[in-house]
């Protein structure tokens, strides 16, 4: 990767991006100022280069702000709040930078596979690989053939990829060293305060450090979990299993959309072999599935047929899908196809609880 050199036009840029009035973190700032002071991107261009060569920010701007926002009325559970990470407008800023170099250098080297959708950019978010998948379903009911396929999560995915993989992956895809040593040591400082109903749960000398995973509400940490996962692509389909919609054609082995993964293959041992290397992969890089979400289906000339769960190599069993069962993968009801009609039932029954919702406020009887 070529040396990034920061510009005015590069802060103008990332500023354009960015939302005008989007919560900021303890700095106080909103994109809208730094939108409106022009004269203020020559400066910051300045002292972001300084901070980047001598590879150090002040710990004020990788500190951010978690909101805990309940998800339902039980509000005991720690697990029924939602986390949401504000951070400082400058540090956000200056990886939303980072963020734009990495990405050319990725995509002028054809790094990240096309198996991965999510971080694509002028992609269509999860419409591609549900296309994909429905197509793949399709000729496998029309043509009588085999499939086998699994769905597999990863547990607390963002918050498990450890900070070591992610320094050794920018190594692996040869990101720029003074970007690489800038951002490993801003990941040493990362740290958050934990705020409910408005009010601080942390005292300003005991921030919560955060010692794995992503930084939540980084311009960077997408990109970033999606490389981190990369590798794995490669040894799907450097394995030489998958799906072959007609003869002759392209393997499909995988989908990925961020951490969701789904797998193809065109028979159960060969299912077998793509499991054990995702497993092996997870397992060299410390991230845990989470098999109680993940599951098999089994398909014989066009049919699904039942069977049991799969052991694999390690201590996992994940579950087998029988007929009348369905996954929810990408927000639709899956099995062989999309479960069309649930779905539609579905997204009817959420349309006509909120449309009930507004003319009970707007038009009270």
């Amino acid at each position: 990767m070529d040396p990034v050199i920061i510009t005015p036009d590069d802060v103008a840029e990332a500023v354009r991006r960015a939302p005008n009035w989007k919560s900021p973190g303890l700095d106080g700032l909103h994109h809208y100022w730094l939108k409106g002071f022009v004269v203020c991107h020559a400066v910051l261009a300045r002292q972001f280069q300084e901070a980047l060569d001598q590879k150090s920010l002040p710990s004020l701007f990788t500190t951010g702000i978690t909101h805990l926002v309940p998800k339902d009325r039980d509000t005991i559970d720690p697990s029924k709040y939602r986390p949401i990470t504000c951070l400082p407008t400058i540090y956000k800023t200056l990886t939303s930078i980072l963020s734009a170099r990495i990405t050319r250098h990725l995509n002028s080297n054809q790094v990240m596979s096309r198996a991965q959708n999510g971080c694509r950019g002028g992609g269509r978010g999860t419409k591609e690989p549900l296309l994909i998948d429905a197509v793949i379903g399709k000729v496998v009911k029309r043509n009588r053939r085999n499939l086998s396929a699994a769905w597999i999560d990863y547990k607390k995915a963002f918050d498990s990829v450890p900070h070591t993989w992610l320094e050794r992956v920018l190594e692996l895809y040869k990101v720029d060293c003074t970007v690489r040593d800038f951002l490993g040591q801003c990941m040493g400082q990362w740290s958050t305060i934990l705020c409910h109903l408005g009010e601080r749960m942390t005292a300003a000398e005991n921030h919560i450090r955060i010692r794995r995973g992503i930084f939540q509400g980084d311009c960077l940490s997408p990109i970033w979990f999606c490389l981190s996962l990369n590798p794995l692509s490669t040894l799907l389909e450097g394995s030489g299993r998958g799906f072959q919609l007609r003869r002759g054609g392209t393997k499909v082995t995988h989908l990925f959309y961020m951490d969701d993964l789904k797998l193809f293959a065109s028979s159960r041992s060969h299912l077998m072999e793509l499991l054990n290397i995702t497993c092996d992969f997870s397992n060299s890089i410390r991230m845990v599935l989470g098999t109680d979400k993940c599951a098999v289906l089994h398909v014989e000339r066009g049919r699904v047929a039942n069977s049991e769960g799969i052991d694999l190599s390690m201590p996992i069993n994940i579950r087998t899908l029988s007929e009348a069962e369905t996954y929810r993968y990408l927000g639709m009801s899956q099995n062989i196809g999309v479960d069309e009609a649930g779905m539609k039932q579905s997204v009817c029954d959420v349309f006509y609880a909120r449309l009930t919702k507004c003319l009970t406020v707007f038009c009270p009887v």
